[in-house]
């Protein structure tokens, strides 16, 4: 799983690589060389991918990796400062509603809850349910049973 992890950005990387040749040259300047030469370095050789249509990258069939770092460029190297403001702030709200969903879900007031409602729905059905003996309290009993008559 990790290596598998590790190998999409590897492909991430070169598909990056291939996407920024074709920046404009006044955008592809504002990049850092090291952030350049990182990609470089980092990205998977042997994998091939190709360009179609630059004019129309959004269709442009990638890695969502690669979507993420071409937007985290943006927002970090080519964005003017405005636009750098309103990509963080969209990002911490968008980060909010995230945590106020996952807080919601996994609230513990809201845990116990549930699981009160669950118990009482069983509770009140009138189901006849068979009792089998686990392998476990048969072995048990079975050497209560031998210890017991030895004893006697």
């Amino acid at each position: 799983m990790v290596k598998e992890k590790y190998n999409i950005y590897h492909k991430a990387f070169k598909e990056l690589s291939e996407i920024i040749k074709f920046f404009p040259k006044n955008e592809y300047r504002k990049i850092p060389k090291s952030f350049i030469n990182f990609i470089e370095e980092n990205m998977d050789n042997n994998y091939e991918y190709i360009v179609e249509h630059i004019d129309d990258i959004q269709n442009q069939e990638m890695l969502e990796e690669t979507k993420i770092l071409l937007s985290i460029i943006y927002r970090d190297f080519i964005a003017s400062k405005e636009e750098q403001e309103q990509i963080i702030k969209m990002e911490s709200y968008e980060l909010i509603q995230e945590e106020t969903k996952i807080r919601e879900k996994y609230n513990p007031d809201n845990i116990f809850k549930n699981k009160v409602s669950k118990i009482e729905t069983v509770e009140n059905s009138n189901a006849i349910t068979k009792y089998r003996e686990s392998i476990f309290m048969k072995i048990k009993n079975w050497f209560k049973q031998i210890f017991t008559k030895n004893m006697y």
